[in-house]
Formats: structure tokens, C-alpha cells, sequence
């Protein structure tokens, strides 16, 4: 929930991070610690940490050193926020990064903005995708503000030379995994259209 300025949404976010989030990853920052591993959180809008400074704010309230985050900019894109400057701001809280571009459509947000909430499910009968559980996949809107597109489809070659570029200043060794979500382009024909673009960009950069 994205505070204004009302005091009483205040609360609810004092709540939220104090009484649930800070209490349950100070465990996972102590089990990850004790195991020797570490833990990725996504920046997403639907959770709690959902940008660089909700990061930085979980990092320093569990003390981390084994949870950091996921640098997926498909959703740093459609909140308007630069995955590169954002990787620049997190350093080394950067542990793993995403391949997945978005595609602003410029019309459409004009009308509806970023947080379209017109996803709709899929009735039974049609086989929606599992998730795991109850969870399906739910169906896009057709006239949608944004989209998960493959590499290249949403931001041109200069973004992911930079993005890359950013990613090795904070460790050269850093896996980038290709994330597929274009609904437009098949599974092996997205793969194969994000892997060459992603390598043109490698090479851009010279990583």
C-alpha cells in the first residue's frame, strides 16, 4: 500500500512492516545467513518492497547480508522508475538479475495510467495456466498500458548495454536470466529474439 497524506494509511504501513515484514525476513536473513545462501526479492508493485528505497529500508531494518534483491526491470519500467539508476543506487544489494523488457503503450496509459487493475480471470473451461495451489494465470487486458515483452521489444540497445554495463560494475560475474513473457512471440522464437538482442548488448558494452 503506497502511503498519502493521510495519517491513518501511516499506520497501516506501520503495521505492515513492523508487526509482519521485519519480524519474518529478520528470520529469513538469519536462515539464509546460517546456510549460507542468499535470497532474492523481486521489486514488485503487489508487495511491500516493491522499489529501491523499500529495499534499502528492509535491508538495513534486518541488518542484511544474505537478502538483496532480484533486478527484474520488466516492473521497475511501467512504475517509471530507471533500472539502471536503480541498480546504481542498490549496489552490491544487487544479487541476481532478470532479462525481461516492457512495453509502455503510451494510448492506453493515458486513459488507465500504470496500475490497471482490469485483469481478468480465465474460466475453467478455457484451462487457465496453473501457478501452483488455487493460482492461475490471469488474462490480459487487450487495450493494456503495458506489456512483458522479449529484450529488445520495449527498450532498444542502448538500455541493455547500460543495464548490463551497471550490472557487471557491481559484480562481472552476475547471472542475467532470460525471463520469456510476450504473449505476441512463442516460447522458442521470444527465447531466441531476447538471446540476440541480450548478446548484441553484451558485446555494446563490452561485458
Amino acid at each position: 500500500m503506497a502511503a498519502t497524506g493521510d495519517s491513518q494509511y501511516l499506520d497501516v504501513l506501520d503495521y505492515q512492516w513492523q508487526e509482519v515484514a521485519i519480524p519474518f525476513w529478520k528470520d529469513i536473513q538469519a536462515r539464509a545467513r546460517d546456510a549460507d545462501v542468499t535470497v532474492c526479492i523481486e521489486m514488485h508493485p503487489h508487495n511491500l518492497v516493491y522499489n529501491p528505497g523499500t529495499l534499502e529500508r528492509l535491508a538495513t531494518e534486518i541488518s542484511a547480508t544474505h537478502v538483496g534483491a532480484e533486478m527484474d526491470p520488466s516492473h521497475l519500467f511501467w512504475q517509471g522508475i530507471d533500472p539502471v539508476a536503480a541498480i546504481k543506487r542498490l549496489g552490491g544489494l544487487v544479487y541476481h538479475a532478470v532479462a525481461k523488457d516492457t512495453r509502455i503503450n503510451e494510448e492506453n496509459c493515458r486513459v488507465f495510467g500504470v496500475l490497471d487493475d482490469r485483469f481478468r480471470r480465465v474460466p475453467a473451461d478455457e484451462n487457465p495456466v496453473g501457478l501452483g495451489g488455487k493460482n492461475t494465470l490471469t488474462r490480459w487486458p487487450t487495450d493494456s498500458s503495458w506489456d512483458f515483452v522479449a529484450v529488445g521489444r520495449g527498450h532498444g540497445q542502448d538500455f541493455w548495454a547500460g543495464f548490463l554495463s551497471a550490472l557487471a560494475a557491481v559484480d562481472p560475474d552476475m547471472a542475467v536470466n532470460i525471463e520469456h513473457e510476450d504473449q505476441e512471440l512463442d516460447q522458442i522464437e521470444g527465447l531466441r529474439l531476447a538471446a540476440a538482442n541480450l548478446k548484441a548488448a553484451a558485446t555494446a558494452a563490452g561485458v
